[in-house]
Formats: C-alpha cells, structure tokens, sequence
C-alpha cells in the first residue's frame, strides 16, 4: 500500500491562509481530483469543514477518513477516527477492500506533519510565489525525499505559476 500525501505550496511552503487555500489554481483543482478519485482521503476536520462548505458535501468520488477528537455519526463516505495513526490504518483498509493501492492525506497542516514520517510518495504543487498565509508545511519537510518528476502546470486561468512534482522516500 502506498500511503502518499498531496498538498499545494508556495516556494515558501505556505499552504493556507484563514483556512482556505491562498490561491486558485484550476489545474491545481483538476490535477488533485484526477489523482485522488475514487481513493480514500485521510484530512482533519478544518479541511473537512472547509470542503464541505465549499461543496456542500464531502468530496465526490472518494472516501474520506477525518481526524478528529469527537465524532460525528459515520456515513458510507466519511468515516471518523481519533488520531492520525489510526485514521491511516482505516484508510488502508478501506483501500485494500476495494482493490486500490494508495491512499492520499490531503491535510491539513497538522495532519501532514504527524503523517509525514509514514510517507511513500508526496504530490506536491509547487507555486511558483512568496505568499502570506498562517499555515505552512514544517521546516525541511522534503528531507528524506528525491524528486521523481516534475511538470509544469498549464497556463491559463491562474495569476500562478505552478509545477506538479512528484517525490518518492529515498531507500535506506
């Protein structure tokens, strides 16, 4: 099982501000849901909140397992678990039941820092900007990491400049 992590940062690793993302990228958007479709999502509450008001429901087409201390009633697509550790081992196991292979934190900042040190496989949208925010990714967060591929996202819609990189854990 690849447990992988996505996220969206700014050359200084900024990757929100007042709980929404700092920018918006179309093809970050398309290049997210075209990864995570029809996997099963590990993110804390905030985020959880956040997509929900943004979508009015959880994110279509996948499974999302939130981080959180309390525990709202469970529904086919949003599962509830009191830590990181164990919400990445319902998420494997939701995975493997279906026949997938690789599961994605999608944040936030909190959530990706604790699941860090399980990683196999980061998807990062690197944003090609210094941007204000008040949540960022910890310090040397790529250390341990080597670039696989990288991919410079689409011109368009955006003020942004972006690339899709892709990391894998370096071996021992």
């Amino acid at each position: 099982m690849i447990r992988s992590l996505i996220v969206a940062a700014s050359e200084n690793d900024v990757i929100g501000r007042e709980g929404d993302l700092p920018w918006h990228i179309p093809g970050d958007l398309r290049h997210f849901k075209r990864l995570t479709q029809g996997h099963v999502v590990v993110l804390g509450r905030l985020t959880h909140e956040s997509i929900v008001a943004r979508l009015g429901g959880p994110l279509p087409g996948r499974t999302s397992v939130v981080v959180s201390r309390s525990t709202p009633s469970a529904s086919s697509d949003v599962h509830w678990r009191p830590s990181v550790p164990s919400a990445l081992s319902l998420a494997v196991e939701l995975e493997e039941s279906a026949g997938k292979s690789e599961v994605f934190v999608i944040g936030g900042a909190s959530i990706y820092t604790q699941a860090l040190p399980t990683i196999d496989r980061i998807y990062l949208t690197r944003v090609h900007a210094h941007v204000e925010g008040d949540s960022r990714m910890p310090p040397e967060w790529l250390k341990g990491f080597a670039l696989t591929s990288e991919l410079d996202g689409p011109a368009g819609h955006s003020a942004f400049a972006h690339s899709f990189l892709q990391f894998e854990r370096e071996k021992a």
